[in-house]
């Protein structure tokens, strides 16, 4: 009798623990369900909160809830992605950004590949909008930090290194966007990154101009030509160059800045600077022939006149 007792209490010890085991399986089923239904709906947020907890009760239940552990696991990283993507596209990035960082820790952690990248081309995405925002808006300390936050996404992004370049002169830092600008005609915005670099130097060359400073005025005008060979600069090279006796350098600039526009309104001023970079060589001949084209100039009538007829003696 006492052994049909101890069969008995066994049997139904067995029984509870198959009940148990059926309950907290159909527990995880039904909350698996709940989550695909607000998943179609749209709800991403509840699906992935009903999801876990399938997951949960899945994990616990060892072998018998390997099924539903593994549709969960397939579920959970896209849903985080689908809603992140929605946000973004709403222009809601910076809400958009945590999901999309969980939809990249989850697919890594469940072994789902490709989610990963997409969120990295996502998030630098979002990150450029962001930048893009802030910029418009003159914060360029945040641009700055967003075009960062996009080049550690997209290394080969050369418009974010473009707009990180002019963030940082804008802000008065121009050392480092003139690294950025580099970097950006490195990856394929050459055309455009020259055109600022020149307009860097540009500037920095007139204020050397203003202080006298020669030296600098003749380094920065030179470094403008090489990325834009434009008239101003190397106007501010041709005199700086004269200044510093370097005619050679001069004449170069100079006649760049003739050829560039021969019937410029201040054509003769450039003659003028010509005839006295040829004087300075000491190339008579040519230095006469500058000072004949403006002898009739009322405003360089007297100084030509004067080299021609008594300093040059020109035939």
């Amino acid at each position: 009798m006492k052994k049909i007792k101890i069969l008995f209490a066994t049997l139904m010890a067995v029984a509870s623990v198959t009940f148990l085991h059926a309950q907290d399986l159909n527990s995880a089923i039904e909350a698996y369900n709940l989550g695909a239904t607000a998943a179609q709906d749209g709800n991403y947020v509840t699906a992935i909160e009903h999801l876990n907890q399938a997951l949960d009760l899945g994990n616990a239940l060892g072998e018998e809830g390997l099924s539903v552990v593994s549709d969960c696991k397939n579920l959970i990283p896209q849903l985080y992605l689908r809603h992140g993507k929605e946000l973004a596209a709403g222009g809601k990035g910076p809400e958009a950004l945590p999901f999309l960082d969980k939809a990249a820790e989850t697919a890594l952690a469940f072994g789902q590949g490709g989610i990963a990248e997409e969120v990295t081309d996502l998030k630098s995405k979002v990150f450029y909008i962001l930048a893009n925002e802030s910029f418009g808006k003159k914060d360029f300390v945040a641009a700055i930090e967003n075009y960062n936050k996009v080049l550690a996404l997209d290394p080969s992004n050369g418009i974010a290194y473009l707009r990180l370049g002019q963030s940082f002169i804008n802000s008065g830092q121009e050392e480092e966007g003139i690294e950025a600008l580099e970097k950006a005609a490195e990856m394929g915005q050459k055309t455009n990154a020259d055109r600022l670099l020149a307009s860097v130097f540009l500037k920095q060359a007139v204020s050397a101009q203003k202080n006298k400073n020669w030296e600098e005025v003749c380094d920065a005008a030179q470094k403008a030509t090489e990325y834009a060979d434009n008239v101003q600069a190397n106007k501010l090279l041709g005199l700086a160059a004269m200044e510093l006796k370097r005619f050679p350098q001069a004449l170069q600039a100079w006649e760049k800045v003739m050829h560039a526009n021969p019937n410029a309104k201040d054509i003769n001023t450039t003659y003028y600077r010509l005839a006295v970079v040829y004087e300075g060589m000491g190339d008579k001949a040519n230095a006469c022939s500058y000072y004949k084209k403006i002898a009739n100039d009322p405003n360089f009538k007297s100084i030509a006149e004067y080299k021609i007829k008594t300093e040059l003696k020109c035939e």
